[in-house]
C-alpha cells in the first residue's frame, strides 16, 4: 500500500544507492496520564478532538504539528469527525514501542511467560506483520538493496493497537528499563490483559522523536555501503552528494510517517475497505515525496486533489469491481488471429505483443518474460492466475484499436501500434 513512499526512499537514499496489568500497574497510570494534554484545534469550523502526550514543550509543538497537518488532510477526505486521537511522543533515548513487542514475542517463544499471556503473541505477530506489508518493507527494492524494517523502524510511528497498546504502558510504568520490564512480563497473568487505559480514545500512535532521523540515515547509508561494492572515489561522492540528498531523504521518511496517522485514522473512522484505505494513504503519500517540482500549487492542495481524485477512482472501482473470469471450454483459435501485434503508445518507449502459437496465446510486455493467457470470451483472455485480463477493443469495422489491461485496482487502455 505505501509502496510509493517506499520506492521513493529507496530512490532518493538509492540514487546514492540506499533504501528507511501488571501492564500499566495502577500507581502507575497517573504518572503516565499526566502528561497527557487535550489540544483541540478547528478545520472548517469543527473542532477536531486531538490529546498529546509529551513530555517537554517543544515535543508537545512537534507531535501537535505533525497530527494536526494529518488530522486535517483526513477530515477533509472523511468529511466528518477524525475520531478521538491520542499522538505520543517519544522522548530521545526511549526504546521504540516494537522493542518492547519483540522481547514479548521472543519469551513468548521461549515458554517464559503464562501460557495465557503467551498465546496472545499471535496478536503482536499479525499486528507488525501486517504493518510491514502496507509499508513494503523487508522486500526487494527494485535494481537497489531491500529497505528493512529493522533498519528504519527507529524512525517510523506505530499504530498502537490492542495488546501493543499495554506493552507500551507496561514499558513506561517500568520506565523502559529492559531488566525490569522482562521480570513483568514474566509475571503477568491473563487478567492483567483485561481493560486498557487508552481504550477511551479510537486511535493511539507513537511518534518517535526528531531526533530518530539522524541515527536511521546514517544507518542506512553504512548498510548501503556494505550491499555494494564501493571504491574510495565512490564512498566520497555518496558522502558528498548526502548533503544535498539528506534533506530529501528526511523529507520522504516523514511523508512515510505521514502516511502511516492518515492511514491510522482511516482504519479507525472511515468505514472503508483496507484496500480504499490502501489506495486514499497512496494518493496522499505520493503528494508528500519530494518531487523538486515547483508550480506554485500548495502540498495541501495537490494532497487533496489526489484524494479526491482517488476516491472517484474507487468509487468506479466498486461499482464495477475486478472479478476473475471462467476460462472458455471451447473455442476456435483462428479467431484470435486479428489480435496478434504490437501495442503501445505511438510515441512511448513500452510495447506490448500478443502472439499466438501452437502452445497457446502470450501477453508480453518487451523486456518481460511472456504470460499465458486463456480465451475467456470473443475477445477476453485472462491469465493463468487469474489476477488479470485482456479485452481487445475493435472499431465499427471491425479493426483491432487496443487492449484493456485490467488487474484489481487497475485499468488501462494500450493503443494498437499502426
Amino acid at each position: 500500500m505505501l509502496r510509493a513512499c517506499r520506492a521513493g526512499c529507496c530512490a532518493l537514499a538509492g540514487g546514492l544507492v540506499l533504501t528507511t496489568g501488571a501492564l500499566a500497574v495502577e500507581k502507575a497510570e497517573p504518572a503516565f496520564g499526566k502528561d497527557v494534554q487535550f489540544a483541540p484545534f478547528v478545520v472548517n469550523g469543527k473542532q477536531l478532538s486531538l490529546s498529546i502526550h509529551a513530555r517537554t514543550p517543544s515535543d508537545r509543538r512537534y507531535a501537535g504539528k505533525f497530527a494536526e497537518d494529518v488530522m486535517e488532510i483526513a477530515y477533509q477526505t472523511l468529511g466528518k469527525s477524525t475520531g478521538s486521537g491520542l499522538v505520543i511522543a517519544g522522548r530521545e533515548g526511549e526504546p521504540h514501542p516494537v522493542m518492547v513487542i519483540r522481547k514479548f514475542q521472543a519469551m513468548a517463544t521461549a515458554g517464559q511467560l503464562d501460557p495465557a499471556v503467551a498465546a496472545k503473541s499471535v496478536e503482536l505477530t499479525a499486528h507488525l506483520e501486517r504493518f510491514k506489508k502496507k509499508l513494503h518493507l523487508d522486500e526487494a527494492g527494485g535494481d537497489g538493496p531491500k529497505l528493512s524494517f529493522d533498519l528504519i523502524v527507529p524512525a517510523l510511528p506505530l499504530p498502537l493497537e490492542g495488546l501493543a497498546s499495554k506493552l507500551y504502558q507496561l514499558s513506561w510504568a517500568e520506565d523502559f528499563d529492559e531488566a525490569r520490564i522482562e521480570r513483568k512480563l514474566r509475571s503477568l497473568t491473563a487478567a492483567d490483559l483485561e481493560g486498557n487505559t487508552l481504550s477511551k480514545y479510537d486511535w493511539v500512535f507513537y511518534l518517535p522523536p526528531r531526533s530518530a532521523f539522524e541515527p536511521v540515515l546514517n544507518e542506512m547509508i553504512k548498510e548501503a555501503m556494505k550491499q555494494q561494492k564501493f571504491g574510495f572515489f565512490k564512498r566520497a561522492a555518496v558522502r558528498s552528494a548526502l548533503v544535498i540528498f539528506k534533506p530529501a531523504v528526511k523529507k520522504s521518511i516523514e511523508a512515510m510517517c505521514k502516511g502511516i496517522l492518515f492511514m491510522t485514522i482511516l482504519r479507525a473512522e472511515s468505514g472503508y475497505s483496507e484496500d480504499d484505505i490502501g489506495t486514499l494513504t497512496t494518493a496522499y503519500i505520493r503528494v508528500l515525496m519530494p518531487d523538486f517540482k515547483f508550480d506554485g500549487v500548495s502540498e495541501h492542495r495537490r494532497a487533496l486533489e489526489a484524494i479526491e481524485t482517488q476516491q472517484r477512482k474507487n468509487t468506479g472501482y466498486a461499482k464495477d469491481p475486478f472479478v476473475t473470469p471462467a476460462r472458455l471450454s471451447h473455442f476456435e483459435p483462428a479467431a484470435f488471429v486479428p489480435f496478434v501485434g504490437e501495442y503501445g503508445e505511438p510515441d512511448g518507449k513500452a510495447v506490448w505483443s500478443f502472439t499466438q502459437t501452437a502452445d497457446g496465446c502470450f501477453w508480453q510486455r518487451l523486456g518481460h518474460p511472456p504470460q499465458i493467457v486463456y480465451a475467456a470470451g470473443d475477445r477476453f483472455f485472462v491469465t493463468t492466475d487469474g489476477r488479470m485480463t485482456l479485452r481487445f477493443q475493435m472499431d465499427e469495422q471491425g479493426r483491432v484499436t487496443g487492449v484493456e489491461e485490467r488487474r484489481v485496482r487497475y485499468r488501462r487502455t494500450i493503443p494498437r501500434k499502426m
